[in-house]
């Protein structure tokens, strides 16, 4: 905005009071909107810097990309600025301090939003000008309101805020004399902007000085500006806990909601008539801007667990590729994966009856061909994990893998005879199918596989006198060796698991590490997800540790295995079986309530708790969310208020356990006092969240979580929220429930 007409605060108030009331604006895109539009409204350098800043703060954790207002705004700062580089309290007024020091802080937040810009040095230049300025209008003892005057204490805080935020921290010394200098200001204000400066310059308050914080901010009589700076001061020394939150709250009910915008108004005291809406509101933005995670976070791990979901065929299988005829192997690392994830019965169920439907037809193609297919074997490792075969039917399996050995310990290829890969899958099927170890076939199978090979295993030609290895490659290894595993000794496998790891290259397993292509060039092999996942899980049981080395690789290659259903699974699998796979964050949660359908399920007795939550999450997200009593949680998102054995946590985040010990509470390795507390733990559903609320005699302290809006501020892997009665009077105050972090 140029230097035309600006509204004043009076005028903003006015406008917003008749604006139709809007629910469930979040405050920070709100009070981010706000800024975007009036932040400059007056003209005032200090609005402008302090909106440049807040707006700084939050981008990232609103919805809009705010770098073009922040640079438009930087790019009108920059026209302000004086000749002798300071910027006075309008444009075009004599150079101060004050206005100076806010100008600094400003363009130091926004530089960031310049690079690889044309203005980037511009900025810069400004910003080394304005420093020049200020630090020649310093004194031994800080700083008068303009150069050459008797240093206070407003103008010397606010310049010491500057140089820290510009990395000059030579002048840290002049903090311990900011109280000797006359102040001209609220002790509120002063000690937010002492402890906000401190920050800056990366000096440590004292104790007396965090808790003086935490003192005034009890007082009822602060006004907005004083309360909104006293939170954002307490931000920057605290993490998100319940106590901060809960200051923030009594913030946020300060708070004017018109249209799509929240903002703060100070009303000013007589003779002062101009109500002030830009300050308070960058302060209370800055404050939320610290609570808040960034929302546009990509979780690398998370991501592929509903790629794979999308991908199942209208007939319940999965195709080698995305959107391919439904194979038998794909389908079995598929439905592996998806239980990795997260629950999904429908779509387990689905794939399950698929695969039961092709299971008569691969044992059929199995006996005509003489040989243990590859589709019959997944068919039935799929039924067998899924325990969805009866007893006469794994009877049924054992009699038809048997039939179809060449001979003792031996399945192979009609033509070409015996084969390690066939052999090694009919042991894994027989002793899943309930076949002791002990077996003769089995034992059989044992010995020839060891006997036939010191390496790896690949194409087996069996000759007169002698049989040779052809082709050997890391997928019939692996297949060997994870069906030799149980039933074979480590100095027996420590020769083809040496082998194994000299196959290693690119920080993975490729089927063969050198070929031969067609033009008859010698090749390195490119690492393959499934078969480095399967190598690396086998030698972790051999001590052999390259877990972190698969981790880097999986996460490199997850971009390029999207459509490949195998691959995209095996790494899935992976990251579940080494905890990497994570379960929601609450912050995640917190985000999908911002627009997703919720459903606040209730279980015993939890009925008017229910209502009373229901009512504040739509008062503080809006009306996307019901209410009914607890039954199945399926694919939807879900607040379920419940006791702490009425669900079962872990079938929806893997990492938490909870558990009831006399009078406590167990979450993992921590305990809780079971009357007093309340957990809050994240989940997933197929295709949405929870949000967990345990609890059992604590409904105040749970009301209470919900009243404040600590679900607004929420992150981390789970909470444990507990009330501890210090006055004795058997009501739950906001200082007497403290929220500890799980995990």
């Amino acid at each position: 905005m140029g230097k035309g007409l600006k509204l004043t605060g009076v005028v903003l108030v006015t406008l917003f009071i008749i604006t139709p009331f809007a629910a469930a604006v979040p405050v920070n895109d709100g009070s981010a909107a706000f800024l975007r539009k009036f932040g400059d409204s007056d003209g005032r350098i200090d609005h402008i810097s302090l909106s440049i800043v807040a707006l700084s703060e939050a981008n990232g954790k609103v919805r809009d990309d705010l770098t073009p207002r922040i640079r438009e705004f930087t790019r009108e700062l920059l026209s302000y600025q004086n000749p002798d580089g300071g910027w006075g309290y309008f444009p075009g007024s004599v150079s101060n301090v004050m206005d100076t020091a806010y100008a600094l802080i400003a363009l130091k937040r926004a530089l960031p939003f310049f690079e690889g810009t044309a203005d980037y040095f511009k900025v810069e230049e400004a910003r080394e000008r304005g420093l020049s300025f200020l630090t020649s209008s310093a004194t031994a003892d800080g700083w008068g309101y303009v150069p050459e005057t008797v240093p206070m204490f407003y103008p010397t805080v606010l310049s010491l805020w500057a140089l820290g935020e510009n990395g000059l921290r030579n002048y840290s010394s002049i903090i311990g004399r900011l109280g000797d200098l006359p102040r001209h200001i609220d002790g509120e204000s002063a000690l937010a902007l002492k402890l906000i400066a401190m920050h800056a310059l990366n000096v440590t308050p004292s104790k007396g000085e965090i808790e003086e914080l935490v003192s005034d901010l009890k007082s009822p009589n602060l006004s907005v500006e004083q309360r909104a700076i006293l939170t954002y001061a307490l931000t920057l020394y605290s993490q998100p806990t319940f106590e901060v939150v809960a200051q923030f709250a009594k913030l946020d009910e300060m708070k004017h909601v018109g249209g799509s915008m929240v903002f703060w108004a100070d009303t000013p005291k007589y003779p002062i008539s101009i109500t002030d809406t830009v300050t308070p509101t960058a302060y209370a933005l800055l404050a939320v801007s610290r609570l808040v995670p960034p929302i546009h976070r990509r979780n690398i791990n998370a991501a592929p667990c509903s790629e794979i979901i999308s991908a199942q065929n209208p007939d319940g299988g999965w195709g080698i590729l995305r959107g391919g005829p439904s194979n038998e192997k794909a389908t079995y690392y598929a439905l592996l994966a998806i239980e990795a994830c997260y629950p999904a019965p429908a779509v387990v169920e689905r794939g399950v009856n698929w695969t039961k439907s092709r299971l008569p037809m691969d044992e059929k193609e199995a006996i005509s061909a003489g040989r243990l297919t590859v589709a019959y074997y997944y068919a039935l490792k799929t039924l067998l994990h899924f325990n969805a075969l009866s007893r006469g039917e794994r009877e049924h399996a054992v009699s038809v893998v048997r039939s179809l050995e060449l001979e003792r310990g031996r399945w192979g290829v009609r033509g070409l005879g015996p084969q390690p890969a066939e052999t090694a899958m009919a042991v894994d099927l027989l002793l899943s199918l309930g076949v002791p170890k002990t077996d003769p076939d089995v034992q059989a199978a044992r010995d020839w596989l060891l006997s036939i090979s010191s390496t790896g295993w690949g194409l087996y030609a069996e000759g007169k006198l002698y049989g040779y290895m052809l082709d050997m490659n890391v997928l019939d290894t692996l297949t060997v060796l994870w069906a030799l595993k149980p039933i074979a000794s480590g100095s027996q496998l420590e020769p083809h698991i040496s082998w194994l790891i000299d196959q290693r290259v690119d920080g993975g397993w490729p089927y063969m590490r050198e070929y031969r292509g067609m033009d008859d060039k010698i090749h390195v092999g490119k690492p393959r997800l499934d078969l480095t996942v399967s190598a690396t899980l086998l030698l972790l049981d051999f001590g052999k540790d390259y877990t972190d080395e698969t981790l880097s690789l999986v996460q490199k290659m997850l971009p390029e295995v999207v459509n490949d259903t195998i691959e995209l699974s095996s790494a899935i699998i992976y990251l579940q079986k080494l905890r990497r796979m994570p379960s929601a964050d609450l912050s995640d949660v917190r985000a999908a309530m911002e627009s997703g359908f919720f459903t606040v399920a209730y279980g015993a007795g939890k009925l008017d708790d229910a209502t009373a939550v229901l009512n504040y999450l739509r008062r503080d997200f809006g009306f996307h969310f019901d209410v009914q009593p607890l039954g199945n949680l399926t694919s939807g998102n879900y607040v379920v208020l419940a006791g702490f054995t009425e669900v079962n946590v872990s079938r929806y985040n893997r990492y938490i356990t909870v558990g009831l010990n006399g009078v406590s509470v167990r979450v993992n390795n921590s305990t809780y006092p079971a009357g007093s507390t309340v957990l809050l733990i994240p989940g997933r559903t197929s295709r949405g969240f929870v949000l967990f609320v345990l609890y059992s005699g604590a409904s105040d302290v749970a009301r209470l979580i919900f009243k404040i809006g600590y679900v607004k501020y929420m992150q981390g892997k789970a909470v444990a929220v507990t009330f501890t009665d210090l006055n004795g009077d058997g009501k739950v105050q906001l200082d007497e429930v403290r929220a500890r972090t799980i995990g």
